[in-house]
């Protein structure tokens, strides 16, 4: 091999160097971006005797380096960040799959997540029942939440034991307030998603003489300020010396109620079993399930990677979760357009798994991961190839000296 291809594949491989270093810096801002260097072989020349002289250079291939880059915090709430080894999986239009650590998302035309690029995030779907489903695109709900009527009925509080005590033969009358001691509302909701409010009323009857050291307590409870149209809406329930309820906790019949509204008939479980007797003030509170309709108005990702939705009602409904790609070789991943990589098989076995399980890593959310490459390096690595460069430049200048002066040499007669 002549001295001047020799030399000019030095050229050509500090060419393809430069040429990397250039995108290194181009990328020093690119969310996920990670650097890369080229790779020289030497290549093989001729053999003089029994040893083979070099033949020039070669770039054989470019180096990733995967180290995590440091965290931008965004406050973004589709942003988010791997802390640890794993990739985010996108599907392209074509339903290729391409890894990233690039979280930067969007809400499609289509509601689904999309990537920086237009592909969509891959990630567990949730079932109705809560329970996570398979692995696919994560499609954030654009219509409304379907109303759901309210079942069950919590109370929880305290109801002062000091409270005047009012005979049992004294009926709750909601419009006199000497028939009670105390009341606490609780908002329902029926098959159409109208509210309701249901109110209980709470009367201190004193010792139970049929449960001898026990203190008797009676309940009733009104739809929007009428018991037209409600069963089961009263009881009674008792108070051990501690203060705490023994008898009447869960009413074995649910309180129903007959509504004129063209939703269905309310059913309702009730359960009074955190309310205590205590020598201290009236405090009680209700929760029920149950919601109206409402539409969507933010979406977000927690640290845990759950992706939900927050509706105009308050209500927050988990509708995926992220799912993480782990590889054997990370070196065995190809990059391809949109810094998105592929996996070839020196990738080995691809493991999907949620955040936080082995070496996936974990979330960090409002977060963005930004590029891995060291400015000064690249400029230090610019600085070594222009020298190596001029190197061989310089070569083939005194090769071609070399070769001219021979060319030009007098021929003697």
């Amino acid at each position: 091999m002549s001295s001047f291809s020799i030399t000019e594949t030095g050229l050509s491989a500090v060419e393809t160097a430069l040429s990397t270093v250039s995108d290194n810096l181009a990328n020093a801002d690119t969310v996920g971006f990670k650097s890369q260097s080229a790779d020289f072989e030497t290549l093989l020349g001729q053999n003089i005797g029994d040893n083979a002289l070099g033949g020039g250079v070669a770039v054989s291939g470019a180096s990733t380096d995967f180290t995590e880059g440091a965290l931008n915090q965004t406050g973004q709430p589709l942003d988010m960040a791997i802390q640890g080894d794993g990739f985010f999986i996108y599907q392209t239009s074509a339903g290729q799959q391409v890894y990233s650590r690039n979280g930067q998302l969007t809400i499609g035309p289509k509601g689904t997540l999309l990537g920086p690029n237009g592909d969509e995030l891959l990630g567990y779907t949730v079932q109705s029942n809560g329970s996570l489903g398979t692995v696919g695109p994560i499609q954030i709900p654009q219509t409304l939440l379907a109303p759901a009527a309210s079942a069950t009925v919590s109370l929880a509080g305290n109801v002062n034991a000091s409270d005047t005590v009012i005979p049992t033969t004294t009926a709750i009358n909601p419009a006199d307030p000497t028939t009670y001691d105390y009341s606490a509302s609780v908002t329902v909701y029926d098959s159409l998603g109208n509210a309701h409010e249901l109110t209980f009323y709470f009367q201190n009857n004193g010792p139970d003489p049929n449960h001898a050291g026990d203190v008797l307590w009676s309940w009733m409870a009104t739809l929007d300020g009428s018991t037209t149209g409600l069963s089961n809406n009263a009881g009674t329930f008792d108070f051990n010396s501690s203060g705490a309820m023994v008898i009447g906790a869960k009413p074995a019949n649910a309180l129903t109620a007959t509504l004129t509204n063209g939703a269905s008939p309310l059913s309702l479980s009730l359960n009074f079993g955190n309310i205590t007797q205590y020598a201290s003030g009236d405090s009680v509170s209700g929760t029920a399930d149950g919601n109206a309709a409402a539409g969507p108005i933010s979406s977000q990702i927690d640290p845990q990677g759950q992706i939900s939705v927050t509706y105009s009602n308050g209500q927050t409904v988990q509708v995926g979760q992220v799912a993480l790609a782990t590889f054997v070789s990370n070196s065995g991943l190809e990059l391809t357009n949109g810094g998105m990589y592929q996996a070839t098989p020196s990738a080995g076995a691809i493991a999907i798994s949620l955040p936080g399980a082995g070496a996936a890593g974990t979330i960090s959310n409002g977060a963005l991961e930004q590029s891995n490459v060291s400015v000064s390096d690249q400029l230090v690595n610019l600085v070594v190839l222009q020298n190596i460069y001029g190197a061989n430049a310089k070569a083939l200048q005194t090769e071609d000296n070399v070769e001219s002066t021979v060319i030009n040499m007098p021929i003697q007669p």
